[in-house]
């Protein structure tokens, strides 16, 4: 009589452990919300994208011009990253994005890191990153370099 629930529950672990796999699979291949080039957090993403791309001139072209930054760039970052909006506040033509950040670098869970970064930007026409964003820092130290 001992067969029959060992029995039921190997069939029940067997369905979670199916359950998680279709639950991972599902939740590793969903794709990013393309955000508008029109808004901050638009722009703020597709920088971000550009950043671990490393298209150098994409991410110069979402830079405010007077922060005299040009390609190539001296950025390092981890191999992937997920990047998840906290708040976006918009007064008038600047706006304040705060992203989380969790950068994967290798394949363990102790690979990756969390970090939060805030992005101002100005509106001259289109949404332009402005002070010192996140990884790029400052563009001065480029220009004394070079």
């Amino acid at each position: 009589m001992t067969a029959r629930p060992n029995l039921v529950l190997l069939v029940v672990a067997g369905l979670v452990l199916v359950l998680l796999v279709v639950a991972g699979l599902a939740a590793n291949t969903r794709n990013a919300p393309e955000l508008d080039r029109a808004t901050p957090e638009g722009t703020v993403q597709l920088f971000l994208r550009a950043v671990f791309e490393g298209d150098d001139e994409e991410v110069v072209a979402l830079l405010d011009p007077a922060l005299g930054c040009s390609a190539p760039l001296e950025i390092y970052v981890g191999d992937a990253a997920r990047v998840g909006v906290v708040s976006v506040a918009v007064r008038g033509d600047t706006a304040t994005v705060v992203v989380e950040i969790t950068e994967q670098s290798g394949v363990g869970v102790l690979d990756s890191w969390t970090h939060r970064e805030s992005y101002r930007l100005t509106r001259d026409g289109d949404w332009l990153i402005t002070g010192d964003p996140w990884p790029v820092f400052s563009c001065e130290y480029q220009k004394v370099v070079n």
